[in-house]
């Protein structure tokens, strides 16, 4: 089930409307990223150590949340050479699961 946090992952819990925020500066897995409810705007992952190291090359993935057609999850287990960073516009509610390497 993808709301479920197994032992050794580590959640982010994005909820502070526009910005971007390092999650992790050093390598890491994106496990997976969780939204709901009736907020407006987009996610970018990036795998990126810093928030100035964000660019189109580090881009992985730019949600636009809300998603009313699909589910409310994404299963990603996608490697960050670098680290995780998330820029938000508007104001979504998600959660990013990651494990440190």
């Amino acid at each position: 089930m993808s709301n479920i946090i197994e032992r050794g992952e580590h959640f982010y819990y994005g909820t502070l409307g526009p910005g971007t925020t390092v999650v992790s500066a050093s390598p890491a897995t994106i496990k997976r990223v969780v939204w709901g409810g009736t907020y407006v705007g987009t996610i970018a992952l990036h795998d990126a150590a810093t928030a100035a190291g964000t660019n189109g090359s580090s881009n992985l993935l730019t949600i636009g949340v809300p998603l009313l057609r699909y589910p409310d999850s994404i299963e990603l287990n996608t490697h960050c050479r670098n680290g995780i960073v998330v820029e938000e516009t508007g104001t979504p509610v998600h959660r990013i699961v990651w494990s440190s390497e």
